[in-house]
């Protein structure tokens, strides 16, 4: 009788030195790999290959090598201390069931992200509009894009709300065009008109020369003749030229006592 009691307290001595070791082995694991984790994400930051990719996807990298490598040293330290595997697996299926319908629309923007990630219909500094948001990308995360408003108002974007949305990338293209509209009196002289309208365009140093301006006539439902002074330029000089054409073209037309009837923009990013 007292053998069966020494054996049985041998046994539970036994399994909790083992218990013991398990635990002080899962804590191991998770110092050493959570370190590890840190360090492989640092040399994936640092890797040639990865530094050639745009800025969103270095994140988008960094970050998926992140939350792989930690899921993958808690499951190593979980099981260490004697959980089973196939427990686990069920345990995390069940959660991400959970997990998935709590946030539908947070999966949803992590799905554009990535979807933002491959396709690329914008980049950091590009100018975009997705009809009721316009401003440059300063930044695109997996779940968010931020832009600032020309006014420099930060504005945070739902990426999946952006990845369906039709975007109106105004960086896109190297040039850009830019229309003046202008509408006078029937008795104004066409042709001056027209030769004053490329004057202005002429003297704007940056207006290309290629493809050329163009001033065209048309006529209004009013009829009204309205001229169009039709101009290309770099993306990047838009906001320059459109306050310096402006200004020509009204400053022009009042010195040669033509008075302006009606006055309109048309933004045009295709050539």
């Amino acid at each position: 009788m007292l053998q069966g009691k020494v054996d049985l307290g041998s046994l539970v001595g036994g399994g909790l030195a083992e218990l013991a070791i398990n635990i002080v082995s899962a804590l191991l694991i998770l110092v050493v790999g959570l370190w590890l984790v840190k360090q492989i994400v640092k040399l994936v930051k640092k890797a040639k290959p990865i530094q050639k990719l745009a800025p969103e996807v270095q994140t988008f990298t960094a970050s998926a090598v992140k939350v792989l490598g930690y899921a993958l040293v808690i499951v190593m330290a979980i099981t260490t201390v004697g959980v089973p595997t196939a427990s686990i697996l069920a345990v995390l299926g069940s959660c991400g069931l959970a997990v998935g319908l709590a946030l539908q629309g947070s999966l949803a923007n992590l799905a554009g992200g990535i979807m933002l990630m491959i396709f690329r219909p914008f980049k950091v500094g590009d100018f975009i509009s997705d009809g009721a948001h316009d401003g440059t990308v300063k930044k695109i995360t997996l779940f968010y894009t931020v832009i600032a408003t020309a006014d420099n108002l930060q504005i945070t974007l739902p990426n999946g709300a952006l990845a369906n949305a039709a975007i109106k990338n105004l960086n896109a293209n190297d040039i850009r065009r830019l229309d003046i509209d202008v509408t006078l009196s029937p008795a104004a002289d066409k042709e001056k008109v027209c030769e004053l309208l490329l004057d202005c365009a002429k003297k704007n140093e940056l207006v290309l020369k290629d493809p050329a301006p163009e001033a065209l006539v048309t006529v209004t439902e009013g009829g009204l003749p309205t001229f169009k002074l039709r101009t290309w330029f770099k993306s990047g000089d838009y906001w320059t030229v459109y306050f310096g054409l402006n200004e020509a073209v009204q400053k022009t037309l009042t010195e040669n006592a033509l008075p302006l009837a009606h006055q309109q923009v048309d933004l045009h990013t295709d050539k």
